[in-house]
């Protein structure tokens, strides 16, 4: 019997503790078929993994859910066994009662450790049942949130935490997160970048972020220019999370096809799209698109991986289509009419920050109509 049952009733999975060693196989390789549970129980299994592991638990988990897929998970809440650890009298006697307070903070912070005396005959050197990382509300909802988790509820019970999220999108390469500390470094330069380049726009001008997701970059553009920033994608939840945690006054999210893009031409004072194009199949089009509604002088502002530096494999960037040169990015632009092209880089893919050069592994363009 392993520490994790894996309990299948249609399309609904139950994962729970049981009463012998936890294997990694039993957290997450059983879960062979991304994006098609419709509801996995999780009942006290984070407790038994490192942090690391866990975290990576989290992220299988959410893969194998379907879109609206629900999580159901409890932990106990280590914040009430420090109070009772706390609160405790520290004796013999309440150390020979299981019922006392020393006991039960014990085992609600390290595990119940069943078999782990090696003066008993039925002592076990695999050490099972102990407890190797601690959960509270506020890290339980970190953990959910960073694999990418929504509409999370989590009720704290005394020595139980019960949490129910959903999986609104797909995470691929999108970002999805509330906090701009769970964003990725390099996702953020690029509009960090991007509010540099449009610093002289003012709050009668129009910005278009195509390709925006969960909105986070929409809302650094509109604080920092002060314009009226448009937040486009092809996807409703990230819309619909891009509304609820990363508007304000100056942003509009927006619905759309790229295809069918409902922008009137001539409209736009900026265009913003980073890592785009590699996604889609019809790249000219869609950079025919931004020509179109820009105003004159607009500035178009787009990244894309650098196929120079980092060549497309499709095993390793298995959500794009292919990768640009940048003779074949600037030649892109110019035939869908931008005449003045500047390009820039970032060589951290993780990190980078965007400076002057075309030698990064991802470049970014800045294009004048």
């Amino acid at each position: 019997m392993n520490k994790c049952q894996l309990v299948r009733k249609d399309q609904q999975y139950w994962l729970k503790q049981a009463n012998s060693q936890l294997s990694l196989t039993n957290v997450w390789d059983r879960f062979s078929e991304n994006n098609s549970i419709e509801h996995l129980t999780v009942s006290n299994v984070l407790p038994y993994l490192t942090s690391m592991e866990a975290d990576l638990a989290m992220l299988t988990w959410f893969d194998s859910l379907a879109i609206k897929g629900e999580i159901q998970l409890s932990v106990p809440n280590i914040d009430y066994f420090i109070q009772l650890w706390q609160s405790a009298t520290w004796d013999n006697q309440d150390l020979l009662n299981a019922d006392s307070n020393a006991r039960k903070a014990f085992a609600g912070l390290w595990g119940g450790q069943q078999n782990c005396n090696p003066r008993n005959d039925n002592y076990q050197t695999n050490q099972h049942d102990i407890y190797k990382s601690g959960y509270n509300q506020a890290r339980l909802k970190l953990l959910l949130e960073r694999a990418g988790f929504c509409e999370i509820q989590i009720h704290v019970e005394g020595e139980q935490i019960n949490a129910n999220a959903t999986k609104t999108m797909l995470r691929g390469e999108r970002q999805i997160s509330t906090h701009y500390d769970q964003i990725r470094p390099d996702h953020l330069n690029r509009y960090e970048f991007a509010c540099e380049q449009l610093a002289g726009l003012t709050q009668e001008d129009q910005v278009l972020d195509l390709a925006c997701g969960i909105g986070y970059g929409t809302l650094m553009l509109a604080k920092h220019t002060g314009a009226k920033v448009t937040g486009v994608d092809i996807e409703q939840a990230a819309i619909a999370h891009a509304k609820q945690h990363f508007n304000n006054e100056n942003t509009t999210f927006s619905c759309q096809d790229a295809k069918l893009l409902d922008i009137a031409a001539n409209t736009q004072d900026a265009v913003v799209s980073f890592e785009t194009i590699e996604h889609v199949d019809f790249d000219q089009q869609l950079l025919d698109v931004f020509f179109k509604v820009l105003k004159p002088g607009g500035h178009l502002i787009c990244s894309t991986p650098n196929q120079d530096v980092m060549p497309f494999d499709p095993v390793k960037f298995e959500f794009h289509l292919k990768h640009y040169t940048n003779r074949e990015l600037v030649n892109m632009l110019r035939k869908s009419g931008f005449q003045k092209v500047t390009l820039f880089g970032q060589h951290d893919p993780v990190a980078g920050k965007v400076i002057a050069g075309s030698d990064g592994c991802f470049t970014v363009a800045v294009a004048v109509k």
